[in-house]
């Protein structure tokens, strides 16, 4: 890289520290008769550069102050002339050596070029999730994402679904009888905000500085080396994304299963068994919130509300979002097939030419079939309700296919 080019990078850092900071997060009251004593402006940020100043970092805050306005402190000696510092308004020196302990916390505690990480491996700001170093493209299976794939004499199926915040399930099957090896990789961007990290040998603490919320990146990797890379920037920046990578080693034959949590609460799954429960609990909470489904005669109404909405709004959610038009709209058609009332549930019989409606209740989707006739009646569990086709909770409690007949 060119030293013009590393100057111009280093101060778009600089400014993008200066424009985004992270808010000030404190205990204390801060002494701001003491700044205005020494001729600081307390209404710009405080930019605290504690290495010695060389010419290309001059150069580099030269011209990022002529974009913005912040204060420049300087607490180690600069390696250039008091001359040329004199040229960046708003630049003080104070060293460390001789600061005041009462400055030197005042200081600390507004400084906004503060370090937020140790560890920054961030190559692309996408989600995505790895194996081998090849991008999985997942297929959407309502209401999850799916991937069955091969590697190397290893099946492997990864699954991401949302349920207590955002999780991924990786199984694995080793075919061969020796050991097998595969490399994975998953990264989740965050919200935008400023964040700190702590970090755990089963989960990441995260706390967001700018909402003051707190979740926890969980997961349950044995036998493997994991890596963390955690914030992008010159010291934090707004855009954070959590990124692990790790190697697995199966033994011949050997089946193996990793679980991945992003939510608001600390907890891992450890068996195959307590991941396939969590994972059938996501679906049936999904199925309760979609819990209608539609086959008519017309075909690109039923496509829309059974599969192109639903994945929209999904899609969404699983973007820390949410889409107000396509959840209003899928609401809209939803209307237009059935009525709650207080009795039970009613189908709209003209609106739409039905020829089947499925309703998830207690659990499980319950068929209805609609028929056009010359008589109007119900009929279940071997009983015919004429001029009657309301379906009532002991209606759904006692049949899982209701047929119905609507006079045409």
């Amino acid at each position: 890289m060119k030293k013009r080019e590393y100057i111009e990078k280093l101060e778009n850092l600089i400014v993008n520290r200066v424009s985004f900071h992270a808010p000030i997060v404190r205990d204390k009251e801060v002494d701001y008769s003491l700044l205005k004593a020494l001729n600081i402006e307390i209404k710009y940020p405080i930019f605290v550069y504690k290495k010695p100043l060389d010419k290309v970092f001059f150069q580099a805050f030269l011209r990022a102050k002529k974009r913005c306005d912040f204060n420049l402190i300087l607490t180690a000696k600069p390696l250039i002339s008091y001359k040329q510092i004199s040229q960046m308004k708003d630049t003080h020196i104070f060293l460390e050596e001789e600061i005041g302990s009462n400055l030197f916390n005042i200081l600390n505690t507004l400084n906004i070029n503060y370090s937020s990480t140790l560890n920054f491996n961030l190559k692309r700001t996408e989600e995505y999730f790895r194996l081998n170093n090849q991008d999985i493209n997942f297929d959407f299976v309502p209401f999850y994402n799916n991937k069955k794939l091969m590697f190397n004499g290893v099946i492997g199926q990864v699954k991401q679904f949302l349920l207590n915040g955002k999780n991924y399930t990786l199984e694995l099957v080793n075919t061969r009888d020796c050991q097998n090896e595969i490399d994975f990789e998953l990264n989740i961007p965050l919200p935008q905000g400023y964040y700190i990290f702590k970090k755990s040998f089963d989960h990441i603490e995260i706390n967001n500085l700018t909402t003051k919320e707190k979740f926890y990146f969980n997961y349950f990797v044995k036998d493997a080396k994991v890596e963390f890379s955690c914030i992008e920037g010159i010291e934090s920046c707004s855009f954070a994304c959590i990124n692990m990578k790790g190697k697995l080693w199966l033994k011949g034959r050997q089946k193996k299963s990793i679980f991945f949590n992003l939510g608001q609460e600390r907890f891992n799954l450890i068996s195959q068994k307590d991941i396939s429960t969590f994972f059938d609990e996501s679906q049936r909470e999904m199925f309760e919130i979609f819990n209608v489904r539609a086959l008519s005669k017309d075909g690109l109404f039923d496509d829309k509300f059974n599969n192109a909405l639903p994945k929209k709004i999904w899609d969404s959610w699983n973007r820390f979002s949410y889409d107000q038009v396509s959840e209003e709209k899928w609401l809209e058609m939803r209307g237009r097939l059935i009525k709650d009332t207080d009795v039970g549930v009613e189908i709209n019989e003209k609106d739409i030419p039905l020829k089947e409606v499925k309703i998830f209740k207690n659990g499980i989707w319950k068929r209805i079939f609609v028929m056009y006739g010359d008589s109007r009646y119900l009929f279940a569990g071997k009983i015919k309700y004429y001029n009657f086709t309301i379906l009532t909770k002991e209606i759904f409690d006692k049949n899982n296919e209701i047929y119905l007949s609507f006079a045409s």
